[in-house]
């Protein structure tokens, strides 16, 4: 197993919605970490930045600089940036992955439509930006305030913290080499990159990695509110498909990228439409499915969705 420890440790540079939790847990029962840090960065943060007002229990979650980060840790994974970690631990062993970004999109959207207000009470006045993915999707991917989360995201964590990256501007097309080339310099410095679209990817970096890792699955919203379930026929119509891929253009490339290296034999357009119709297929039977049984939590979570609604204040707190 490759050495490693405080000054070198393993980070995992998780671009949201990319099966991510699950690799973190399989990479956590492998080595074991004596010192584990976790967290976010603000390079996906948007018009919502009112970290201030975040309740301390989330709070803590970020990373405002690269020197808030502890130096003695031996495994780091989180939202954070290479931006942020390489200039933190210059001598650790850096791995991401990526995914097709129209199924990452999608994921993101079908996850912040199965937030209740009880999963955001944490986040005060900053919860807003969670709320934005219960509107239909073609306002979501309107909507400037989640700029970072909904255009060009894989790209935007990449590149951070580019001087040509906005908060809530989305990225004018004279900037598209720009940016991929940014990405591509930042991708280059990893020590290991790979796309969840390889079958092989866990096998790849088992071996990279020196052991075995488990299979493991975690963080899959199986539970979206009736309320909350869309219809895929309606939501991806052509107009809002288009608009789907233009978000996602750049983030294609970088796919593209790295899968001529890990996938050379396959079609890179076959692979990336194979995946989103894979996946909303797989959405569509899922939601499709009766809503079971109560659970104490969802008691819980209907219950401070109707307090809620009485004392909005509640909300903003």
């Amino acid at each position: 197993m490759r050495e490693l420890g405080p000054g070198h440790p393993l980070v995992f540079n998780h671009i949201p919605k990319t099966a991510g939790t699950s690799l973190q847990l399989a990479l956590m029962q492998v080595l074991q970490p004596t010192r584990f840090v976790t967290g976010l960065d603000l390079a996906l943060v948007g018009g919502y930045d009112e970290i201030d007002s975040v309740r301390p229990s989330a709070r803590t979650s970020f990373y405002f600089t690269p020197e808030d980060m502890p130096l003695d840790a031996t495994m780091v994974s989180g939202h954070i940036s290479p931006g942020t970690t390489m200039a933190r631990y210059p001598r650790g062993e850096h791995i991401t992955l990526l995914r097709s970004p129209q199924v990452r999109m999608l994921s993101q959207w079908l996850h912040g439509r199965s937030l209740s207000e009880f999963d955001l009470r944490h986040w005060g006045p900053a919860a807003k930006a969670f709320r934005i993915a219960r509107l239909p999707l073609r306002q979501y991917l309107e909507h400037r305030m989640i700029a970072p989360n909904i255009d060009n995201t894989m790209t935007r964590f990449l590149a951070y913290p580019h001087q040509s990256l906005k908060r809530t501007e989305f990225i004018d097309e004279s900037l598209d080499d720009e940016l991929f080339a940014a990405g591509v310099q930042r991708l280059d410095a990893f020590s290991h990159v790979d796309v969840t679209e390889n079958p092989q990817f866990g096998a790849r970096l088992g071996e990279w990695l020196g052991a075995e890792l488990p299979e493991s699955r975690a963080n899959e919203r199986t539970s979206v509110p009736v309320r909350m379930r869309p219809d895929f026929d309606v939501e991806l119509e052509p107009a809002t498909r288009e608009l789907l891929d233009h978000r996602c253009r750049i983030d294609v490339r970088l796919w593209q990228h790295v899968a001529a290296k890990v996938l050379p034999d396959a079609d890179p357009a076959e692979v990336l439409e194979g995946a989103l119709q894979k996946s909303v297929h797989r959405y569509t039977a899922m939601l499709s499915q009766p809503a079971g049984p109560l659970t104490k939590r969802q008691v819980v979570e209907r219950v401070y969705d109707v307090v809620t609604k009485l004392d909005p204040r509640r909300a903003r707190r």
